[in-house]
């Protein structure tokens, strides 16, 4: 009988081989989606904003007379306030939006999309589109991406009731 503490995880439950065979994949993807969309776009020399950014004009521009809080867009994004001051503030030089502080909340401030980061989002978008269409959906059938997408959802939804309660 082989000693059990020089076996890895001795005494700890591991993931199943269909487990691992969905968990695996499912954290390769969730670190290079982004990374190998940017690498795409950018070696075709055609969009002048990261994926990043034009996810960011792509949020503003729904909310346009609005505009949205900083704390929202680094919800959206899944990304730390930080990192969004430091991208909103590289945009705001560059003219595509532009951040007031909020009239209701003097702490808040309120990002919108300017009429340059509208003319740069509808000059990349389409470029960026195109490379998804690429990348991800020419991989895969209608029905597989509604079913994908309804697990995803799923998954989302657990991910976000853990977050809350630990909030």
């Amino acid at each position: 009988m082989a000693d059990q503490s020089s076996e890895p995880y001795a005494g700890n439950k591991l993931l199943s081989e269909v487990e691992t065979s969905f968990w695996i994949p499912l954290v390769e993807i969730s670190a290079d989606l982004v990374r190998v969309i940017d690498k795409q776009t950018k070696s075709k020399m055609q969009a002048h904003t990261n994926f990043t950014e034009a996810a960011l004009l792509a949020y503003l521009a729904g909310v346009f007379e609005s505009g949205m809080s900083m704390t929202e867009l680094s919800n959206r994004l899944n990304l730390s306030a930080s990192r969004v001051t430091r991208i909103i503030q590289d945009m705001e030089a560059k003219g595509l939006v532009t951040r007031n502080q909020s009239k209701l909340d003097k702490r808040s401030n309120i990002v919108r999309i300017t009429k340059v980061g509208v003319a740069r989002l509808n000059e990349d978008g389409p470029v960026h589109i195109d490379t998804v269409r690429e990348i991800v959906f020419s991989k895969l059938n209608e029905a597989e991406m509604k079913t994908l997408a309804k697990l995803l959802v799923r998954i989302r939804q657990s991910l976000a009731e853990v977050d809350h309660n630990l909030t």
